[in-house]
């Protein structure tokens, strides 16, 4: 079922339901993203201020796009299974979009200051679990969006859609606002409804598993390889990874409730002028210079990387085209080794994008699905002692996480999007992660901390740039050559 339509009561997956079942005092399961505009009308030659009144009727039109935003979660009694979404009767927008305005001069540093504050908040489990903030009184005229989801309601994927209800591709789009469709919420459903949905949830379950037992019947030939190669690649993940804990480091320090947030924008035309010349991907510049940066972040800090490699956990999209619109969450997690130590740029470059296809050919990722498909048959009181397991080990040492965004200029009333900075959750041992989102020619990236366990962490982005710079100067000197 589209999700514009979406019925009410749908019941969280598995997956949803961990991100709720990982939250703790110190670990917010909340994903969010800054996006930074020029003033509105800067592009035509009329800059003006920006109007929050217009704004909130912008959403309110656009509001019916995205329904889960006016839902909020219910528990079936004893646990008998994972809790469904169901209509707010009670949803207030002046809640959920919320206006603030900083202080004289509106640098980047004041503005990732104030998000981070923002971000260290849990969301309320009583309404929908989103917020979104305005804020005004940035450098230049410009303004920011501050968006806020639990990652039980949506993943990175699903959230570029989401924000594009209230972006636009044409500086003129929103011209003339819609008036809001009508809305009336569902009546809630009552202790024993919900008792029984769970119970007939649970009952059906089993037969879609013998559904299942059917199709391989009818292909057993083909099904037959694909589960051997599942599970070897499940096992294969297990020696490698999963009974394998990841070094101690600096970036592994068990979390607090406050984070640090700090954001840089690198141009794709300059990571794709460094795959194009050395054959890799973009997403493999990408981790060969995070790795750089971060080992030259930790050498700041006394620690000795000689020989170091970090594990990263890269979720991956298994999101199908025709789910593009479709909320809550359709990723696997792959696990790589990444060099941090002092070594030359090219050949740490050459060992990211090797891991990366070692881990695209062995079907880690879909052993990781296979796996996370399981728990759906788990009782939710187990399912929830798995997943805070799962993040309480150390697994790996950081997130390192790449969305792709619209390649083209993205406008909200008039106003240019400079750039979209995702913020993403800390695991119980992990006190650093790493987002990025692409669009417009940009790779915008968002570093995530600790408060008190990385307290310079703005000191990565000058590395990050240093690291993009050593390559790009690679990269010009093979072009040169090639040219001669």
């Amino acid at each position: 079922m589209d999700e514009r339509t979406q019925a009410h009561g749908d019941r969280l997956t598995a997956l949803d339901a961990a991100f709720l079942n990982m939250e703790g005092p110190t670990r917010h399961m909340h994903v969010g993203g800054l996006f930074v505009f020029d003033p509105p009308g800067k592009e035509q030659g009329s800059p003006h201020d920006f109007d929050y009144a217009r704004f909130l009727d912008l959403v309110r039109s656009r509001l019916h796009l995205v329904p889960r935003y006016r839902q909020k979660l219910a528990h079936p009694p004893l646990q008998l299974g994972n809790p469904v979404w169901v209509d707010d009767a009670h949803f207030d927008l002046s809640y959920h979009v919320r206006h603030a305005a900083l202080p004289k001069p509106g640098t980047i540093t004041q503005l990732t200051e104030y998000c981070a504050r923002i971000l260290s908040r849990p969301l309320d489990r009583d309404r929908p679990l989103w917020e979104l903030y305005v804020i005004e009184g940035l450098e230049d005229g410009r303004f920011a969006l501050l968006g806020k989801n639990h990652h039980a309601m949506i993943d990175g994927l699903a959230g570029i859609d989401i924000a594009t209800v209230m972006l636009d591709v044409s500086p003129e789009a929103d011209a003339s606002l819609p008036e809001p469709e009508p809305w009336t919420p569902a009546p809630p459903p009552g202790t024993a409804q919900l008792f029984g949905d769970a119970v007939r949830d649970a009952v059906t379950s089993p037969a879609q598993l013998l559904a299942s037992g059917r199709r391989l019947l009818d292909a057993p030939t083909k099904s037959a390889r694909r589960a051997l190669s599942v599970t070897r690649a499940a096992a294969s993940m297990a020696r490698s990874t999963l009974i394998r804990t990841a070094p101690r480091s600096l970036l592994n320090q068990a979390p607090g409730p406050h984070r640090r947030f700090a954001i840089q924008r690198i141009a794709l035309d300059d990571a794709k002028r460094i795959k194009n010349a050395f054959g890799t991907t973009v997403n493999d510049v990408v981790l060969a210079a995070v790795a750089d940066a971060t080992g030259r972040y930790l050498r700041d800090h006394g620690a000795v990387t000689d020989g170091l490699w970090l594990r990263a956990m890269v979720p991956v999209s298994t999101r199908a085209g025709s789910e593009s619109h479709v909320l809550g969450n359709r990723v696997v997690a792959v696990f790589v080794d990444l060099p941090v130590f002092e070594m030359d740029p090219i050949e740490r470059l050459r060992v990211c994008h090797e891991a990366m296809r070692e881990v695209k050919s062995s079907h880690h990722a879909v052993g990781a699905g296979f796996l996370i498909g399981l728990s759906e048959f788990a009782p939710p009181t187990l399912h929830a002692m798995a997943s805070r397991a799962a993040v309480s080990s150390r697994l790996f040492n950081f997130l390192v996480t790449n969305v792709p965004g619209p390649q083209l200029p993205v406008y909200c009333l008039g106003a240019r999007l400079l750039g979209a900075f995702p913020f993403t959750p800390l695991a119980a041992t992990q006190s650093y992660a790493v987002g990025l989102t692409s669009i417009d020619g940009w790779l915008n990236f968002g570093f995530t901390a600790d408060y008190d366990a990385l307290p310079d962490v703005e000191r990565v982005t000058g590395h990050l740039r240093d690291a993009f710079a050593e390559l790009l100067r690679c990269a010009d000197a093979v072009d040169a050559v090639e040219a001669s």
